[in-house]
């Protein structure tokens, strides 16, 4: 029986690679739109809009994937800074609102629904994959082609980091049923990620891992933040 995997946060067709990977996979797979957006995806792909304010919108990604395919085994939720800074160039009091609402209380939502609806069903794996872009206070790489994140966006990726690393502890010291895997991927590109990322997961299985991973990793060691 496949595998159901639910991809957002970089939404079709930008997540294209990241859908393609997982059909490839021998998944059934379902790839958030933007709001507003109503594009019908190519190939194996199931598209549904979300609307990252809304908490409802949150939840019809999962009933949505429920309902077209019976299950709900995966979630891969992507922050793509890079990708993202041009919607968020800005440092205003609007661009602090939509940031707070499209890129905090957005994944915030979706990753409460997700396990919730794990915790019901005793499994599931939601990995958090976050491409960082170097900030103002740090920035990881020096040079004049290297532009700092603004100052919303750099809170919204610190936001997800921390929403990320305290998921996956609280995971492993309550003994959740479920699986968070945490992947870093700074430099790589969608391709390089998807191309490691699926395969990996179908090694990992069942096993846990809290900590940063990087594409490459290798399912011969058990990770961990809190050791």
């Amino acid at each position: 029986m496949k595998k159901t995997t639910l991809i957002a946060g970089k939404d079709y067709p930008a997540g294209t690679t990241y859908s393609n990977f997982a059909a490839n996979a021998e998944r059934n797979v379902l790839i958030t739109l933007p709001a507003g957006v109503e594009i019908e995806a190519t190939g194996h792909n199931g598209t549904i809009t979300w609307n990252r304010p809304s908490p409802i919108s949150a939840r019809s990604l999962i009933l949505k994937a429920l309902n077209d395919y019976k299950s709900l085994d995966e979630v891969i939720l992507v922050f793509d800074a890079q990708f993202n800074a041009p919607d968020y160039a800005l440092c205003d009091i609007e661009s602090f609102s939509k940031v707070c609402d499209e890129l905090i209380l957005g994944y915030s939502y979706i990753t409460q629904e997700v396990l919730k609806q794990f915790e019901k069903q005793n499994s599931g794996r939601l990995v958090f994959v976050l491409k960082y872009m170097p900030t103002f206070a740090n920035p990881v790489k020096t040079g004049p082609e290297i532009r700092p994140a603004s100052i919303p966006l750099a809170v919204a990726q610190e936001a997800f980091i921390a929403m990320a690393e305290n998921f996956a502890a609280r995971a492993e010291n309550q003994n959740k049923q479920y699986q968070i895997t945490l992947v870093r991927a700074d430099s790589n590109s969608d391709s390089e990620i998807c191309t490691w990322l699926f395969s990996y997961l179908d090694e990992l299985q069942n096993r846990k891992t809290t900590g940063w991973l990087k594409p490459g990793s290798k399912t011969g060691k058990v990770f961990s933040f809190l050791k």
